[in-house]
Order: C-alpha cells, then structure tokens, then sequence
C-alpha cells in the first residue's frame, strides 16, 4: 500500500472512531460507566495505533508532528488503562477524558496551522473544531466530580465528534501536503 493511501486510511479510522464514540456516549446515556470505559478503551486504542502510523508517515514533512506523536501514545496508553482497570477508570473518567479533551484540541488546533501553511482552504474549520474541544475539556476539568453520567456523556460525545470531525477535514488536506513535497513548504518566501 502506497503512503499517501496509508495516511489517508489512518486519517479516515481515527476520525471514524472518534466520531462512532461520541455517537455511542450521546445515544447511550444511561450506560453505565463502567462499559463506556471498555468501549472508549478499544476505539481509543484504535485511534491512537492509526494517529501513530499516521505520524510515521508524515513526520517528516510535518514541523508540529512531535504533537501529533505525543496525542497518540496518550491514545494508546489510554486505551490500555481503560482496558486492564475499569473500575478505577470509572471514577477517574470525567477528569481524564477532560484532560484529553483539552490536550487533543490544542493538539488539533496546532496541527490546523500546517495545513493553512500549504493553502488549505479550510484549516480555519480545523482550527475552530480544535478550539472548540480545547474548550470544552477545560469547561469539563472544572467540575468533572460534579457531573452527572448523562451529562458527563453528552459532553465527551460532543468532544469526541468535534476532535474526529477535525480529522476528517483534515483528510482533505492531505493531498495539498503531498502535491508540496516536491518543495519547501516550511519556508516563507518573502
């Protein structure tokens, strides 16, 4: 399989995933927590696996990409623990999707900033999905404890769409990146 298809591939799965677990969290609410944990702890993992092989192909043309191989070994390790410890998980579960929330909406932010860098036309919706998850993670690490189960999984499902819709957008981009290999995009000519 080619790269470009391969990174189009691991694109086009985190961004599935992601939006498949926040459908999941805002249409089943009355879960219980315990499950969602080892639902988000498979799609995280999967996730974050497909954000690490995308990061293997382009981190090489990719001045930021430190950030996007950061978000996935936090996907993975996140994956793993809400596998192997569902029970805590559990309690810790507002403060920790809160905290990725944040960090994979700067993560996705920043990333918004390489794709207006090669003229793609909407980096900006990048850029606000990205704040807005940004945001709403750091609304959520202000009171996670007090949240209620319904509330708490309409906000990480909204979270979760916004960061996979940001992926999808950002598939789009993907081929403007490739047509630029062939010259210094990181260079501002001035």
């Amino acid at each position: 399989m080619n790269n470009a298809l391969s990174r189009k591939i691991c694109l086009a799965v985190t961004g599935a995933a992601l939006i498949a677990l926040g459908i999941f969290c805002i249409c089943r609410p009355g879960a219980t927590i315990v499950s969602i944990a080892t639902i988000m702890g498979v799609l995280v993992l999967i996730s974050g696996i497909a954000t690490l092989f995308y990061w293997a192909g382009v981190r090489a043309f990719f001045p930021q990409s430190g950030a996007t191989f950061l978000s996935g070994v936090l996907q993975v390790v996140l994956g793993i623990l809400f596998l192997n410890n569902k029970f805590i998980v559990a309690e810790a579960l507002p403060i920790i999707f809160a905290f990725w929330m944040l960090m994979e909406g700067i993560n996705l932010a920043v990333r918004a900033l390489d794709y207006k860098k090669v003229g793609f036309g909407l980096w900006w919706l990048q850029l606000a999905f990205g704040i807005a998850a940004a945001v709403l993670g750091f609304a959520s690490l202000r009171a996670p404890l007090s949240t209620g189960g319904s509330t708490l999984s309409a906000l990480i499902g909204i979270g979760l769409i916004l960061m996979g819709m940001t992926y999808l957008v950002g598939l789009a981009g993907v081929s403007r990146f490739q047509r630029r290999l062939s010259s210094n995009p990181w260079i501002d000519e001035q």
